[in-house]
């Protein structure tokens, strides 16, 4: 019999126990040939070839899956030759050469490598026309893309599972070469070190995690805040730091901290079978703290990434209504073309036009009392407007807002997309160099801007308005329809003639570009999102089954001092309970405080997005929370027996 032939025999009358590893194996490939089949979809592909940032977005996140999937599938392979230590020791006393025993190892990785790539191929195929369908109902783009089998797809997935099979390999042959015979049979007898807690490294923990959400969350506007003095790259790299810091010192001094405080409390202690759990769980805390620590802040970035884009994405409408007030604009060069582009919008049935505005823009140099808070060009000036104009404007973009009353000759509006300008820039003194030097007053400061090229914009009286010179003006076209983000087709039409310096601008076009951008954002992030929360998931689920093969003896010894199947399993459940709840809660608490801060910066609303993101990764954590318990308990206990 040929070492092929052993490891053909090995796999076929033991897959029960190769399932794991080889189940591992066809999730990493399926999802990795369904991500890069996505990008040779013939209706992706039109669509990524006319946006260089979609397709590089594509490309970086392609690499980061294979990075994410090849950590993924080397911890998978550490678990599974882990797990047959000892019969690779046996091995080695029937007379096999370490050399002979490694390649029946690569022979056997092979063949499962060979199976999980077709099924995970089959599978991905099957797969990707649904996430191509999510994918274009993402970017809002409509329709169905045909069934397309991609061998390009198919290759490159091939090259770089092939790749990661020899890295796996060549991790066994090492395994072999460096492991004595005595330790590939006590291998599973080594036992944790007992943890030593540091009362001062545990206060310091909630110390750092705690101040890294104090400054995160502190006014981002206020000069006396924190975020104030501080600048904003430092900042974030201050808050990181100290959380990531406090996290890994929390789990290393902190909960052992905990733990032994808790054994203690006899009362708490000695009921049932306490005892044993917050024994098993102190060692096993401080064993998998450098895991968790590492889970839980990736968990957190993650979930801070899925809930921005999608609260981006579920702001898509309100930020191109910002950025466009108007379904169309653009500055009048001359009437002939003026008066196309308004037939066009009057003449079109699909999205009639429910009104128009022109509105003359005065530019007026001035001086003030004080430092302009605001990008003040001294050649053009600032750009004004009239009362009279500006409450036209309004009611044909806003028709649901009221209107400004009545403003002094000495008082002034200041609208600007930049908050703190406005502030900063209420109740200062300007002095426009018009007929009479009007001296004026900004009494109120706005945000919401009328137009889509104009970033601050200066509301005076009518009577001060008609008083500015008229040889620095500009007439600027202001353009409502009905069911504007259905207007593509028209938008594309005025366009056309329209002059390259008109400056036109359009609400469809900047909506359609955000809705793709966002789109394939949240959708990259939501399938990375889904890789990471399997791997995650699967990392601890692995690394609980290596303790249950470990702790098989204390269970038996267990079960002959009276504890019964179902006690054991609840003993079992209350300490791989901790385990998972552990970089559950501290991912949910950093994303939620950084989406707090965060959504304070960009002034979104981003609660439904990552309601679902923590809610989706919640549910995934449940499940592997369940198997993890069923399988501990069936690996230490034996499988249970039916009753007929």
């Amino acid at each position: 019999m040929t070492l092929f032939d052993l490891a053909k025999k090995n796999i076929k009358h033991n897959f029960i126990h190769y399932f794991l590893y080889f189940a591992s194996m066809i999730f990493s490939i399926m999802i990795y040939y369904t991500f890069v089949s996505l990008s040779k979809d013939p209706k992706v592909v039109a669509r990524l070839d006319n946006d260089s940032s979609l397709a590089s977005m594509f490309n970086a996140s392609s690499i980061i899956l294979i990075i994410f999937v090849a950590i993924f599938i080397l911890y998978s392979n550490h678990f599974f030759t882990r797990k047959r230590k000892k019969e690779i020791g046996i091995y080695s006393l029937l007379g096999l050469r370490k050399k002979e025993i490694g390649q029946m190892l690569f022979y056997e990785n092979f063949l499962m490598g060979v199976g999980a790539l077709v099924v995970g191929i089959g599978l991905g195929t099957l797969l990707s026309k649904v996430f191509v369908a999510i994918l274009l109902n993402m970017m809002k783009l409509g329709g169905i893309s045909n069934f397309v089998f991609s061998m390009d797809a198919v290759i490159n997935t091939v090259v770089i599972f092939i790749i990661i099979t020899l890295i796996t390999s060549l991790t066994g042959y090492r395994i072999i070469y460096r492991t004595t015979l005595l330790d590939l049979f006590h291998s599973e007898s080594k036992r944790e070190k007992t943890p030593k807690s540091n009362p001062f490294l545990a206060i310091l923990s909630l110390v750092l995690i705690l101040g890294g959400y104090f400054i995160a969350l502190q006014p981002l506007i206020t000069k006396d805040s924190i975020w104030g003095k501080l600048e904003f790259g430092l900042g974030m790299i201050l808050i990181m730091t100290s959380v990531i810091i406090g996290t890994v010192l929390l789990l290393n001094s902190f909960l052992p901290l905990f733990l032994n405080k808790i054994r203690k409390n006899k009362r708490i202690f000695y009921n049932g079978t306490n005892i044993i759990s917050n024994s098993q769980l102190t060692f096993r805390i401080a064993s998998n703290a450098r895991t968790l620590a590492t889970i839980a802040v990736l968990t957190g970035m993650t979930l801070v990434s899925i809930g921005m884009v999608g609260g981006l994405y579920n702001n898509v409408s309100k930020d191109a209504g910002l950025n466009n007030p108007a379904t169309f604009e653009y500055r009048i060069t001359d009437e002939a073309s003026n008066q196309k582009a308004l037939t066009l919008a009057q003449n079109n049935t699909k999205t009639p036009m429910t009104g128009h505005q022109e509105t003359t823009i005065n530019y007026v140099k001035a001086t003030s009392d004080r430092e302009m808070s605001f990008a003040y060009v001294p050649k053009e000036g600032f750009a004004v407007i009239s009362l009279t104009a500006y409450n036209k404007l309004l009611n044909l973009e806003k028709p649901n807002d009221s209107e400004i009353p009545a403003l002094k000759d000495n008082e002034a509006i200041l609208i600007s997309a930049d908050s703190t300008t406005a502030s900063d820039t209420l109740n200062q003194s300007f002095t426009l160099k018009n007929s009479t030097n009007q001296k004026i007053t900004v009494t109120k400061t706005m945000a919401d801007l009328p137009f889509s090229t104009i970033y601050n914009l200066l509301v005076v009286s009518d009577n001060i308005a008609n008083t500015l010179p008229s040889k620095n003006k500009m007439t600027i076209q202001s353009i409502m329809v009905d069911q504007p983000k259905d207007a593509i087709a028209l938008s594309k039409q005025i366009a056309k003639v329209l002059p390259k310096n008109a400056a036109f601008r359009s609400y469809p076009e900047n909506y359609e570009a955000l809705m793709k951008g966002t789109g394939v954002l949240l959708f990259i992030g939501m399938f990375i999102g889904l890789v990471f929360l399997a791997a995650t998931g699967s990392i601890i689920y692995f690394k609980q089954l290596t303790e249950a093969y470990n702790d098989i003896a204390t269970y038996d010894i267990l079960k002959k001092i009276g504890l019964d199947r179902k006690e054991i399993r609840k003993t079992i459940a209350k300490q791989v309970l901790v385990i998972f709840l552990i970089p559950l809660i501290l991912g949910i608490m950093h994303s939620s405080v950084a989406l707090v801060a965060l959504a304070n910066l960009l002034q979104m609303n981003i609660i439904l997005a990552a309601s679902i993101s923590t809610g989706a990764f919640t549910l995934m954590f449940i499940a592997y929370y369940f198997l993890t318990v069923n399988t501990y308990t069936n690996i230490v206990m034996g499988k249970k027996k039916r009753v007929d």
